[in-house]
């Protein structure tokens, strides 16, 4: 019997990851566990490293592009979202979550219940786990602002605790994201927040989710593509290229933000791996400027599609 085999009924087989991610598409997971043990999903980690198998942690899979063929091996999901709050005397507080938690739902309750600094976070998709591993952020703020510590578990079931600067965090990024620590569950965070007047944290959270309403599409979608250019933004440069509405089967790059691929019914993740390539090229050829994804691949995905990604495919650079 496989080192997997031996987890029995805990695990599922062949699901689709489609259920997974906010874009609602990509094939299935060889084998899927979610739970709300973090023991648990270490020791299925550990088994999947012993018998060779590849693993993929997930969130609230609002970016990722899970590939139509699947993800082979172990996809992990910890689906605990509880949180509690201490505050100090001075106005401080620091809230420890678990990282299944719903980074937009956690903002909107700290609020309601009189605690501030979240409230940039309360329009972002994705778990906890998922804004501290890549470094989420609107409106100004960013998670890196916030976090204290993170408890993780490695695959061999030991506990870690890391502070803010050991995560070597950068724009939408961190050493987590980066994979150097390899195949672990990120089970909780200690995050900064402080005392506030509750009408005025809703208040400022209203007033960001009519920015968002206004200027960001209400469909399917991974959020931002690509990361920002220094001194730029992805989407100008891309509705400058003319791409805005742009098809490529079910995707399409939405109309009302061109940084927003939708999925506007029965996309693929093919159709959305061809829009981005588009609007790589066609920001390439027209400005000079290559996009960075910001959504990651993962699954089975062609090495040459992901290496076209980097950069242009002339080495001379403009």
């Amino acid at each position: 019997m496989s080192a997997l085999g031996r987890l029995g009924d805990v695990l599922q087989h062949n699901v689709p990851l489609s259920r997974h991610t906010s874009l609602r598409v990509g094939g299935p997971a060889a084998h899927f566990l979610a739970s709300d043990s973090p023991v648990l999903l270490a020791r299925a980690i550990g088994a999947a490293v012993e018998g060779g198998q590849p693993v993929l942690v997930v969130g609230g899979g609002s970016n990722l592009l899970v590939a139509d063929a699947g993800v082979p091996g172990l996809v992990v999901k910890l689906s605990d979202s509880a949180y509690s709050v201490e505050s100090f005397a001075d106005g401080a507080a620091v809230v420890t979550v678990a990282a299944g938690a719903t980074l937009s739902n956690l903002a909107r309750r700290l609020a309601r219940a009189g605690y501030g600094g979240l409230e940039w976070a309360a329009t972002v998709p994705g778990s906890v786990g998922g804004a501290v591993a890549n470094n989420a952020g609107a409106f100004g703020g960013c998670i890196a602002d916030h976090v204290l510590d993170i408890e993780l578990i490695e695959a061999d079931g030991n506990m870690r605790r890391l502070d803010g600067p050991a995560l070597s965090y950068a724009y939408r990024t961190s050493v987590l994201k980066r994979g150097a620590l390899g195949p672990v569950v990120v089970t909780s965070a200690r995050l900064r927040i402080h005392r506030e007047d509750a009408h005025t944290a809703l208040a400022t959270i209203l007033s960001f989710q009519e920015r968002r309403t206004a200027t960001q599409p209400r469909q399917l979608s991974a959020g931002s593509i690509f990361a920002n250019p220094r001194d730029d933004f992805a989407g100008r440069l891309i509705e400058l290229a003319g791409l805005k509405g742009e098809r490529r089967g079910g995707a399409e790059i939405s109309g009302q933000h061109a940084n927003f691929i939708v999925n506007s019914g029965g996309a693929t993740a093919g159709d959305v791996y061809a829009l981005i390539r588009l609007a790589q090229e066609a920001v390439w050829s027209r400005a000079g400027v290559w996009l960075r994804p910001e959504v990651q691949l993962v699954g089975d995905w062609a090495a040459d599609e992901v290496t076209a990604l980097a950069g242009p495919a002339s080495a001379v650079a403009r």
